[in-house]
C-alpha cells in the first residue's frame, strides 16, 4: 500500500490479479489523476478517501490489468466491421452476399469486402475464381481480401479496372495467379494485389473516422485498453490525432509506420519520420515510435519464403520482399532515427534473413535495449529462437493463427515443419517472453479467445480436436502475461502499464470469473467469461449490459 494524494476514486470488494510480483493480489485500489496511488485491503484503501472521493463496489468480481493487443491493423479491423462481412463464410454464402450487394449498388461501383474469406473452411479448399464473381457481379468490380491479408479475390471487372490482362507480368514480390491454361484465376497476392487495390476509390474522412470508432467500441468490449497497430500511415496519424483532440478516442495507441522507410517512401512520410518518435501524446494515449516492414507474405497464399518447397506446390518456395542489402538499409534508417524495428517474418528463410540483418545493423549502429520485433515468428527452424534471444529480439505471435490454420499448414508445410509452425510455446520457452496479438481483422482481437488458443491450441469452435501440436501450448499464466506485462515490455511501456501497480495508469478489466482458475481447471470455459467493465485512466469506458 502507498498513498501520496487524496483519491479521485476508490475501487473495493474485488479479487485483483495485479501481474506485479511484488504484490500479486489485492482487494482494493485507489486512483488519482488517472493513476493507481494505492493497493491493499478494503479497509486500508477506504481509509484514504476524501470528501469528494467516489467509491465503487466491484461486488467480488475479478480485476486484471487492461489487455494489450500486441499486433493488429486498427483501421482495417474497423473497416471489417462496417463492410461486407465475408469472414469464415462458405464460398456459396459469400457469392450470395456479393449478389445482394450488387443489387443495392450502381453499375460500375466497387464492391469491397472486409477481411477475410478463408478457403480452408470451405468444402472445396481450392482457390476461388474470377468467373464465380463474374456470375454474380457482371457490371461491378469486386475485391475481397483473404483472411491473411496477402491475397485478394477479384472478378474480371476489377482486373480490367486495374489494367491487368493475361499479358501483365507478375511484379517481383507478387503474383497474378493463373489457371493451367495461362488465363487469370482471379486470386492475386502481395505486390500484385496492391496494383489492383490502387484503383479502389479512397475512403472519405468520415468513413475512416467511423471505422476507427467502430474498432474502438469492439475492442473495449473485449477488455482491450492498449493497441499496437502494425501498418500505420500518415493518414492514420492525422485521423487519430483529430479523434484524441476531440476526446472521442480512449484507447492507448502505439503505431508502427509502414511507408516511411526506404528510397521510395513518400516525401510526407519521410518528413513525419524525421519528427519521430512521438511518445505519450494526449496524456499517454498516442505513441509512434516504431517502423514496420513486410519480410514476406503468408503460408496460406504460398507467399511466405521457405527454405524448402511448399509440400503442395513443388518448385515454389515463396518470395522475400527485399534483398539483404535493401532490408539492411531500411533497418539502419530506422535505427538512426531511434525507432523500434518491427518486421513481419513468416517463412523460415525470411526469419533467417531478418536475424542476419538485425545482427549486422546492431553491430554497425549499436542500439542498447532496442526490443526489435519479429512479428509472427511462424515457421521456426534450427536455432532461430536462440539467435533471437542473443540479439535481444522480441517475438510477437498470434495464438489463434495456429488452430485456424491447422489443416492448411499441414498441407502446405508437411507434418515436420507444421510441428514447428505457429509454435508459441516452443518460441517462448527458448526466449523467455512473448507478446500476444490477433492480427485483427485476420482473427478476432478478443484476448480471452487468444489466451484460450495459446493454452489449448484450439480455436473458438474447439478445433482441431486435441489441439494443433499441443506440445506448443503455454501455461495460463504465460498466456495472461503475454497480454499484460510482457505486452507492455514489448512496447517500452512497462513503467506505465501492463501491471496494476502504484504509479501506473489505472487501466483495468473486470471479468465475471477467475481467469487463471478457469484456464487451469476448464480452459474451454475461457470462451464463456464475460467482460463486465473496461476502464482507462480509472474511468469506465465500457460496461456490459445486464
Amino acid at each position: 500500500m502507498k498513498n501520496t494524494m487524496i483519491p479521485d476514486s476508490i475501487w473495493i470488494n474485488a479479487h485483483i490479479q495485479t501481474m506485479d510480483d511484488s504484490l500479486p493480489s489485492a482487494q482494493a485500489f485507489a486512483v488519482a489523476g488517472g493513476r493507481i496511488t494505492a493497493l491493499g485491503t478494503d479497509d486500508e484503501i477506504l481509509s484514504l478517501r476524501g470528501p469528494q472521493t467516489e467509491i465503487h463496489d466491484l461486488e467480488g468480481y475479478f480485476v486484471y490489468p487492461g489487455f494489450i493487443e500486441g499486433h493488429m491493423h486498427l483501421p482495417m479491423y474497423g473497416d471489417s466491421l462496417l463492410t461486407l462481412p465475408v469472414r469464415d463464410r462458405s464460398r456459396q454464402k459469400i457469392l450470395e452476399m456479393v449478389r445482394q450487394r450488387v443489387a443495392q449498388s450502381a453499375p460500375g461501383e466497387w464492391i469491397v469486402g472486409g477481411m477475410g474469406w478463408n478457403n480452408e473452411v470451405w468444402d472445396d479448399p481450392s482457390y476461388p475464381s474470377a468467373l464465380e464473381l463474374d456470375a454474380v457481379a457482371p457490371q461491378n468490380p469486386v475485391l475481397l481480401p483473404r483472411m491473411d491479408g496477402h491475397m485478394i479475390w477479384v472478378n474480371h471487372r476489377a482486373l480490367e479496372a486495374a489494367g491487368v490482362t493475361e499479358q501483365t507480368p507478375d511484379p517481383e514480390h507478387g503474383e497474378f495467379m493463373r489457371n493451367p491454361d495461362g488465363t487469370l484465376l482471379g486470386c492475386v497476392t502481395n505486390e500484385a494485389a496492391e496494383q489492383v487495390k490502387a484503383f479502389v476509390p479512397e475512403k472519405t474522412a468520415l468513413q475512416r473516422k467511423d471505422a476507427l470508432l467502430a474498432a474502438q467500441q469492439q475492442l473495449l468490449q473485449y477488455g482491450v485498453t492498449n493497441v499496437n497497430d502494425m501498418g500505420t500511415s500518415l493518414e492514420d496519424v492525422h485521423d487519430l490525432k483529430a479523434l484524441y483532440e476531440s476526446g472521442e478516442y480512449k484507447l492507448r495507441f502505439h503505431g508502427a509506420l509502414h511507408y516511411a522507410l526506404g528510397p521510395d517512401a513518400p516525401a510526407d512520410e519521410k518528413a513525419y519520420l524525421a519528427q519521430c518518435p512521438e511518445i505519450d501524446l494526449y496524456n499517454g494515449h498516442f505513441t509512434v515510435r516504431a517502423c514496420k516492414l513486410l519480410g514476406d507474405g503468408a503460408v496460406g497464399s504460398q507467399s511466405a519464403c521457405l527454405k524448402q518447397d511448399y509440400s503442395d506446390r513443388p518448385g515454389h518456395r515463396g518470395v522475400k520482399m527485399r534483398t539483404d542489402s535493401e532490408l539492411y538499409a531500411c533497418v539502419r534508417e530506422a535505427a538512426e532515427h531511434g525507432m523500434q524495428m518491427i518486421i513481419h517474418a513468416i517463412g523460415d528463410d525470411t526469419i533467417d534473413q531478418v536475424l542476419r540483418v538485425y545482427q549486422q545493423v546492431l553491430q554497425d549502429v549499436p542500439t542498447p535495449d532496442h526490443r526489435w520485433h519479429i512479428e509472427h515468428f511462424q515457421t521456426v527452424d534450427g536455432d532461430q529462437p536462440e539467435r533471437a534471444r542473443e540479439l535481444g529480439v522480441w517475438p510477437s505471435m498470434q495464438p489463434l493463427h495456429a488452430p485456424n490454420s491447422a489443416s492448411m499448414a499441414l498441407r502446405r508445410l508437411g507434418p515436420d515443419r507444421a510441428s514447428r509452425a505457429y509454435a508459441g510455446g516452443l518460441v517462448l520457452r527458448k526466449i523467455g517472453h512473448i507478446s500476444w496479438g490477433s492480427d485483427a481483422p485476420v482473427a478476432t482481437p478478443s484476448p480471452l479467445s487468444g489466451m484460450h488458443a495459446a493454452i489449448t491450441r484450439t480455436n473458438d469452435k474447439l478445433l482441431p480436436k486435441g489441439g494443433f501440436f499441443p506440445e506448443n501450448a503455454v501455461t495460463p499464466e504465460e498466456a495472461l502475461l503475454g497480454y499484460t506485462r510482457w505486452g507492455a515490455e514489448a512496447q517500452f511501456t512497462e513503467k506505465e502499464c501492463g501491471t496494476l501497480s502504484v504509479g501506473k495508469y489505472a487501466d483495468f478489466v473486470v471479468l465475471d470469473q477467475d481467469l487463471l482458475k478457469t484456464a487451469s481447471e476448464v480452459p474451454d470455459d475461457l470462451l464463456k467469461l464475460r467482460v463486465l467493465m473496461t476502464a482507462i485512466d480509472g474511468c469506465p469506458v465500457y460496461r456490459a449490459k445486464n
